[in-house]
């Protein structure tokens, strides 16, 4: 009853405000499907309201931040994944004794300049013995 008297009185900002208001009272699947196919013939005037365009804009926002956030986490993550692995192919290629507890090691440090300086100290490390030391001391810091 409350969605017809707003459709004919125009109320458009009301209408869409009582949709939100809606979903509060509304739980149950079959009465959310209800509610929701009554408002389905107003969408498009819905649409040109202030509330419904406010409150689409802070979704999208919202949506977009979570997305950005995820996405530079899901980069760093990549990131260290790749240093992690550039330090194995050494350790695998310079010191094929030491690899699995290299493996252990390096899975543990989640600071990425972390990551690249042990890299360049492998690398430059002359024998095994100093490559073991280098990989004991690296998460010390």
């Amino acid at each position: 009853m409350m969605i017809s008297r707003l459709a004919e009185a125009q109320e458009w900002d009301l209408l869409a405000i009582s949709r939100l208001l809606g979903g509060f009272v509304f739980k149950k699947e079959a009465e959310r499907e209800w509610f929701r196919k009554r408002f389905t013939m107003h969408q498009d005037i819905l649409r040109e309201s202030w509330v419904y365009q406010e409150i689409g804009q802070e979704f999208l926002e919202q949506g977009f931040e979570k997305g950005l956030e995820q996405g530079l986490e899901k980069g760093r993550e990549q990131r260290l994944q790749d240093l992690r692995q550039m330090i194995l192919s050494l350790v695998q290629l310079r010191f094929p004794e030491i690899t699995e507890q290299a493996g252990q090691r390096v899975e543990s440090i989640t600071d990425p300049e972390l990551l690249k300086a042990l890299n360049l100290k492998l690398l430059a490390a002359p024998e095994l013995d100093e490559a073991k030391k280098i990989l004991f001391e690296a998460d010390k810091h």
